[in-house]
C-alpha cells in the first residue's frame, strides 16, 4: 500500500472509530476530540467533555491519537476528521512550525487565568504535569535529597537512583545540579559549551543510576518495591504511591514541568465549535474539576478559586500559584531539529 493510501485508510478509520459522547436532543452542531485514550481519557469525558457538550449543546465525538503522525496523516491525505487534539509541547510547536494547524481564534478562547508563556498563535496549554526528586523516608528521614546537587551527591546522600531512561529533561537537571540557576538553564543549553557541560555532568551519575525508567507506571513500582530509594518521577505517580501506603517525601523546587496542549488541524471540519469546545474546557471550573479527578496541573490558575479543589489538595498540585514558580517549564525548542541526535547519545552514555 503506497504512502497516500496508508493516509486515506488512516483518515477513514479515524472517522469510523469515533464514538458519540453527548448527543443533547437538539445538537447544534459537533466537534471530535482526540486524546490519549484509556484511564486518562476517561477522566476528561468525566470532568471536562460531557459537561462541555451540555453547556456548548453540541456532540462531542471522540477518538485516541498516537502522537504527531496522526495528525500529519490526516493532513496529508486531504481528509482531517479530528477538529481538537491533545498533543504533547513539542509536537504541538512542530506542527506550528511546518503549517499545520488553524490559529486559535482568542475571540472566543478565554485566556483569563492561563500563563501568558502557554498561549501561542495555533496552540495553548492544556494541562500541567511534573517531574520531581522523590526519597523514601525509611532510607533517608526527613532530610533525603531534595535538590538536584543533592541528587548528585552520593557521599552525603547514598542511595539506590532511578532516572527517566530519556534524554528529555536530564541534561536540564544536569545543569541544575551543575549549579546553574533554573532561569539560565535553557540560555545555557543554547550554547555548544553549555551542552558539553551537561552532558559531561550527566556522564558523573549515569554509573550511579540503578534504573533508567521508561514508563510512568514503572517508576512508582520502582519507589513502591524500594527497587530506588530517590528517583526524578512524575508527581502524580509519587501520590499514587503514598496513597498506598509508602512513606515517601518531595518537593516541586527544580523540578521539571512539562505541558500537553490542544491544537487544531488546518482543514478541521467544525473549526469554530472547535474553538468553543477548547474555551469550555480551559475554563477554570472545567480545569477545577479535571485536578480532583486526576492529579495533574491545571493550566488556568482560576481553578483554585473555584472552590472545587480543597485547601489541602490545593498545595499537592504543581501550578498552585506557591508551586509554580519553584519549577522549570521544559522548552520544546531545544529538542526541535535534534532530538534524534541527542537521544543517540544518552543511549550511548546509559548503556556505558
Amino acid at each position: 500500500m503506497n504512502k497516500e493510501k496508508r493516509s486515506l485508510s488512516l483518515a477513514a478509520s479515524i472517522v469510523a472509530s469515533s464514538l458519540v459522547l453527548t448527543a443533547p436532543a437538539f445538537a447544534d452542531g459537533e466537534v471530535v476530540f482526540a486524546s490519549w485514550g484509556g484511564s486518562f481519557q476517561d477522566a476528561l469525558r468525566s470532568s471536562m467533555l460531557e459537561p462541555a457538550a451540555k453547556a456548548l449543546n453540541i456532540t462531542v465525538k471522540e477518538d485516541t491519537t498516537n502522537g504527531i503522525q496522526d495528525v500529519r496523516a490526516q493532513i496529508t491525505a486531504g481528509a482531517v476528521a479530528w477538529d481538537v487534539t491533545e498533543q504533547d509541547l513539542p509536537s504541538c510547536e512542530t506542527l506550528s512550525r511546518e503549517g499545520s494547524l488553524e490559529p486559535i481564534d482568542y475571540s472566543i478562547v478565554d485566556t483569563t487565568g492561563i500563563p501568558k508563556e502557554l498561549i501561542h498563535e495555533n496552540y495553548i496549554g492544556f494541562i500541567n504535569f511534573t517531574k520531581v526528586i522523590a526519597y523514601n523516608k525509611a532510607v533517608f528521614g526527613d532530610n533525603g535529597p531534595s535538590n538536584w546537587a543533592e541528587f548528585w551527591d552520593l557521599e552525603n546522600f547514598p542511595g539506590k537512583r532511578g532516572m527517566h531512561g530519556k534524554v528529555n529533561y536530564n541534561l536540564e537537571a544536569a545543569l541544575m545540579a551543575d549549579g546553574v540557576p533554573m532561569k539560565d538553564v535553557y540560555d545555557t543549553l543554547a550554547t555548544d559549551e553549555g551542552v558539553k557541560r551537561a552532558w559531561a555532568k550527566l556522564g558523573e551519575i549515569a554509573p550511579e543510576v540503578t534504573v533508567w525508567y521508561r514508563g510512568g507506571s514503572q517508576s512508582a513500582q520502582l519507589l513502591r518495591d524500594g527497587e530506588v530509594d530517590v528517583i526524578h518521577m512524575g508527581h502524580n505517580r509519587v501520590e499514587s504511591v503514598i496513597a498506598s501506603g509508602i512513606d515517601v517525601a518531595y518537593a516541586f523546587d527544580g523540578g521539571t514541568m512539562d505541558i500537553d496542549c490542544l491544537l487544531v488541524p488546518k482543514g478541521a471540519p467544525n473549526a469554530e465549535n472547535a474553538m468553543r469546545l477548547i474555551n469550555e474546557v480551559l475554563s477554570a471550573e472545567s480545569q477545577a474539576r479535571l485536578a480532583v479527578t486526576m492529579p495533574l496541573g491545571p493550566v488556568n490558575a482560576g481553578a483554585f478559586g473555584t472552590g472545587i479543589i480543597s485547601e489541602e489538595m490545593a498545595v499537592k498540585v504543581n501550578t498552585h500559584p506557591a508551586n509554580y514558580e519553584k519549577q522549570l517549564l521544559v522548552d520544546p525548542n531545544f529538542y526541535i531539529g535534534q532530538l534524534g541526535e541527542l537521544t543517540e547519545e544518552f543511549d550511548t552514555l546509559i548503556q556505558q
